[in-house]
């Protein structure tokens, strides 16, 4: 059997990488804010390339990188050269895999892909814990592993119907598909910001 290191580096050759040239907003370790661009990326890791002024990460330090197009994404460096650096991705199992059939459908010049990224941009708050109400009034929690400004996959044993609404935080929306960990659900209305979705899952204050 191969060592760790050689098993990682298998996995990460089975998702494709491909050249895209997207802009991106890169929040070093030293609290340092640089603009770069992602030469390729994977389910696993990107590129960033970096003007000459711009901080060099060293291999090892934790990287915040908003992708045009693509969004957030979070990351510890492995590489560290005068063109920029390598980022290795941190995503839960579930997010990556859905990244990754995102990358091959725009690999295949399925502009679609793109089109929905741009509508819909995604909303950091993977892995929150909220409240879920069903239809007949019973209430549990769950846990959101992905959203975006028109619904929400959510970790949970519950299964509601297909096309029934439930009440996800404060939010209300149409089931619209099963998944291995839970649900997703599409919500009745699309939020102008990822601020005004967020509002929706935030402690309400009651006035005594």
């Amino acid at each position: 059997m191969g060592s760790m290191a050689e098993i990682e580096h298998d996995e990460r050759r089975t998702y494709q990488r491909i050249p895209v040239g997207y802009t991106s907003r890169c929040l070093m370790p030293d609290g340092g804010e640089y603009e770069g661009k992602v030469s390729n990326i994977s389910a696993c890791g990107c590129y960033i390339e970096l003007d000459a002024f711009a901080t060099r990460p060293d291999p090892a330090q934790r990287v915040v990188a908003y992708v045009d197009k693509l969004g957030r994404f979070e990351g510890i460096v492995v590489r560290s050269t005068e063109d920029g650096f390598a980022l290795e991705l941190e995503m839960t199992p579930p997010k990556r895999e859905r990244f990754a059939a995102m990358l091959t459908k725009v690999a295949n010049g399925d502009q679609a892909a793109l089109e929905e990224i741009r509508r819909h941009p995604r909303v950091d708050a993977d892995d929150k814990p909220t409240t879920l109400k069903l239809a007949n009034g019973s209430t549990g929690s769950c846990k959101i592993i992905d959203m975006s400004l028109s619904g929400a996959s959510v970790e949970t044993h519950l299964r509601p119907t297909i096309g029934v609404f439930v009440e996800l935080g404060r939010m209300s929306g149409r089931v619209v598909r099963h998944h291995e960990n839970g649900f997703a659900v599409e919500f009745a209305e699309v939020a102008p910001t990822p601020k005004a979705v967020m509002r929706h899952f935030e402690p309400t204050h009651q006035a005594m």
